[in-house]
């Protein structure tokens, strides 16, 4: 994790996305400090904030995923809904697993649902 010098004037998704940048999954378990100290909260509201953030990301992408799949917004938004968004954010914020594996994991849960569990995984379908 790197600190950048003007890191005290960034604010909001920016002082998070800067504090990201060149991280490895080990730091992502430590960046609450750095929230901490750039916001002056408590460590549990730091925690929160930072997964908050993931959260976010982890919807955002998902959802585009899921449009350009052809899903219907609204089918989109109901079926989110059955979704674990923040237990998987807190894996990320946490290094136990990347955000773009957190997508992956989502969207075959998504795809799921939407199928009614008829989807096939091509790693089963290799090794099985």
């Amino acid at each position: 994790m790197q600190e950048l010098p003007n890191m005290k004037k960034l604010r909001g998704r920016n002082a998070i996305e800067a504090a990201h940048a060149g991280m490895s999954g080990e730091d992502e378990a430590r960046l609450e400090s750095t929230i901490s100290g750039l916001y002056g909260v408590s460590h549990d509201e730091a925690v929160e904030i930072h997964t908050n953030y993931h959260v976010d990301r982890i919807f955002l992408s998902l959802y585009t995923r899921a449009l350009a799949n052809g899903m219907k917004k609204e089918a989109i938004l109901q079926r989110f809904q059955e979704l674990d968004f923040l237990g998987i954010a807190q894996q990320v914020t946490q290094g136990k697993i990347a955000e773009p594996a957190a997508v992956e994991v989502l969207f075959r849960s998504l795809a799921k649902l939407e199928t009614r569990g008829k989807v096939e995984d091509r790693y089963l379908s290799f090794y099985g």
